[in-house]
């Protein structure tokens, strides 16, 4: 039996062996800088046993685990074990009757030893049995021989109220440390980075002694970052953000747009929520000097959008126009705009973000419009329903305008609505699919036409509602009222009588 000087050192089934020789006394102290004192706390044993690597018996320093052995050959470095070892954290059983409040663990009982010398108790330190190994990248990590952390969990170290990982600074040690961390839980999971020079604890204790060891375990642990959860004072500040006047006066800062946003426009058919909205986009555009990129789908980039940007650019109707001024429209036009136009009349939505991170990237867009939605070929998967389907594309688009700084607007209709909501404004949930076009978007608009002809007389009044505005600074829902000028092929704003409803 392997003996050390204290009652509770021996290590049943072991080689031969003594109590701590003084070789390994002397070398404990003057290559590790341990103590005999700090090895007695641990039930460090010595001895002699034979190590194939080494082909030979040799002096070693032994560790207990459980009713087995695990022996280092001193002074060449080389291990073996016996007497029915099993994988399991070394000094477990000592640790378990702690008070379990942070338990530090590193690679090597020799660097665990090094804490205890540092001043951390006994039944604080843990270490792996086996260190860090290369394992096959396909292997899976729950059957890469991790099963004793999960039989020290629950033999009670899941009481621990911390853990902070010691282990070696390499890279093997660093592939180590991300499989702890998963099994062991990121929240309670704490680790050192060791200075320049020192790859380990025991090396930070014969660099640098006793007390910067013990500083920078006991004071310098990091936790490990969490990507989504910061303090106040942790969290970056983000830009803020770029608002644009929609470009009628009368509405003060009532209505303002912004990049990194995305909004949705609905109406019934024929309201005219194309042409509003290309003329508002048009105004932000020329007042900012901005790009815009259009996936029309029903109105024709030519001549249709082309007659309209023509007319707003030059402040009156196309047919009065001269040919120097259309050219010089047509000009500006072509340095503002790009245009979608899918070569099979057949786009999906990534068609559509693939066409619109090239307006983007390629061509500054800083607007990108979808009229309407309801063109794009469907990609629902088979187990996915339409409400599953319309979140997963909303959470793409805003993706996309969040992180390509732009504004991402879509064109909707309505679905239909019958009874007594029949030619009535609709609401943003009245879009067909889905709740989701209501409350995952940040900015809601509806145009709206209370009255298309008055006996014959064509009527041309009309009310953009904001119905949702997520951030204060894009605005409040409210209503403005617009006149189209027939003579000049653009709204006005005008006064607006109607409740908003």
């Amino acid at each position: 039996m392997l003996m050390a000087r204290d009652s509770n050192a021996g290590i049943a089934d072991g080689p031969a062996a003594s109590r701590l020789s003084s070789a390994i006394v002397t070398w404990a102290k003057a290559e590790r800088g341990l103590s005999e004192a700090t090895l007695v706390k641990l039930g460090v044993g010595s001895g002699t046993t034979f190590f194939p690597d080494l082909e030979r018996k040799s002096d070693a320093i032994f560790f207990r685990y459980g009713h087995g052995w695990k022996a280092r050959a001193v002074p060449d470095k080389s291990f073996v074990a016996g007497g029915g070892f099993k994988l399991s954290f070394w000094n477990l059983e000592k640790v378990l009757t702690g008070s379990l409040g942070t338990i530090y663990i590193t690679e090597g009982e020799l660097d665990a030893a090094a804490l205890v010398e540092a001043g951390i108790s006994a039944d604080c330190v843990l270490s792996v049995p086996n260190g860090a190994k290369e394992k096959p990248a396909d292997e899976p990590k729950d059957q890469r021989g991790y099963s004793y952390v999960e039989e020290a969990l629950q033999a009670g170290l899941s009481r621990a109220k911390r853990f902070v990982w010691c282990g070696d600074g390499d890279s093997s040690g660093h592939a180590l440390r991300a499989d702890m961390v998963r099994l062991l839980g990121v929240a309670r999971f704490y680790f050192v980075n060791w200075p320049e020079g020192c790859k380990d604890a025991n090396d930070l204790l014969r660099q640098d002694g006793t007390e910067a060891l013990r500083d920078r375990v006991s004071n310098g642990a990091l936790p490990w970052p969490v990507d989504g959860l910061y303090r106040l004072f942790d969290l970056p500040e983000p830009p803020p953000l770029t608002l644009w006047h929609p470009g009628f006066g009368e509405w003060e800062r009532r209505l303002m747009m912004a990049p990194r946003t995305l909004s949705v426009v609905t109406g019934h058919p024929g309201h005219g929520k194309t042409v509003m909205w290309t003329q508002i986009w048009y105004q932000i555009v020329r007042a900012y000097s901005l790009i815009a990129c259009v996936a029309s789908f029903e109105t024709r980039p030519k001549p249709h959008m082309r007659r309209q940007l023509r007319t707003l650019h030059i402040g009156k109707l196309e047919r009065d126009c001269s040919e120097e001024e259309i050219n010089r429209a047509d000009w500006w036009i072509n340095e503002h705009y790009a245009f979608m136009s899918h070569p099979d009349q057949r786009p999906t939505l990534d068609w559509f973000l693939d066409m619109a991170e090239v307006a983007v990237v390629r061509h500054g867009a800083r607007i990108v419009q979808l009229d309407p939605w309801n063109r794009l070929e469907g990609m629902r998967s088979r187990d996915e329903s339409e409400t599953e389907y319309i979140a997963r594309c909303l959470k793409a688009l805003y993706a996309f305008a969040n992180d390509m700084n732009c504004h991402v607007q879509i064109i909707a209709h309505p679905a239909k609505m019958d009874g007594q909501r029949r030619g009535k404004p609709p609401m943003l949930e009245d879009i067909s699919g889905s709740k989701h076009w209501d409350n995952m978007i940040d900015h809601g608009f509806v145009v709206h036409r209370p009255e298309m002809f008055d006996g014959t007389q064509r009527k041309t009044e009309a009310v953009l509602y904001t119905r949702k505005a997520r951030f204060e600074e894009l605005g409040y829902p409210c209503k403005f009222g617009l006149n189209y000028r027939l003579d000049r092929g653009a709204y006005v704003a005008a006064e607006v009588g109607l409740p908003l409803g």
